[in-house]
């Protein structure tokens, strides 16, 4: 197992699970999108963030879990990764704040989507990254 690997397969799934998200939340009609109401982008970045930071913390540390046969407890791994979800909404929220405090003009739906799929990966490859190196020392990082 890599944790290079896995950081990569994170951003995929991440990045997908963002569009997704994004389509769901703010539809597939081309617009601008307001940072702020009514449309909310910015406050989106809340739950996008704890989200992705759970699920990148807990699944690939679950499946190095697994693979290792004789790696670290699974109560260790559910804290650390609700740990990681509390530190995702923080992060999401510090985005939100920024953002609603800059008083940025509304966004085109493209480049909002973009922005979106792109923080999903970053932030599941640092996720998975940091989590895999905290849990599984014997993983190789190449």
């Amino acid at each position: 197992m890599s944790i290079r690997r896995e950081a990569g397969i994170s951003v995929v799934i991440n990045g997908l699970l963002s569009l997704a998200f994004f389509l769901g939340v703010f539809g597939t009609v081309s617009r601008p999108l307001g940072w702020m109401a009514p449309d909310n982008l910015a406050i989106d970045f809340v739950p996008q963030s704890i989200a992705v930071a759970l699920m990148s913390a807990l699944v690939p540390a679950l499946i190095a879990r697994k693979r290792l046969g004789n790696g670290p407890a699974l109560r260790p791994i559910l804290i650390r990764a609700a740990l990681f979800a509390l530190a995702g909404g923080g992060l999401g929220g510090l985005l939100a704040l920024s953002i609603g405090a800059a008083g940025l003009s509304a966004i085109g739906w493209g480049a909002a989507l973009a922005i979106k799929i792109a923080y999903g990966g970053v932030l599941g490859a640092l996720v998975a990254t940091l989590a895999l190196r905290r849990f599984v020392p014997a993983v190789r990082t190449a």
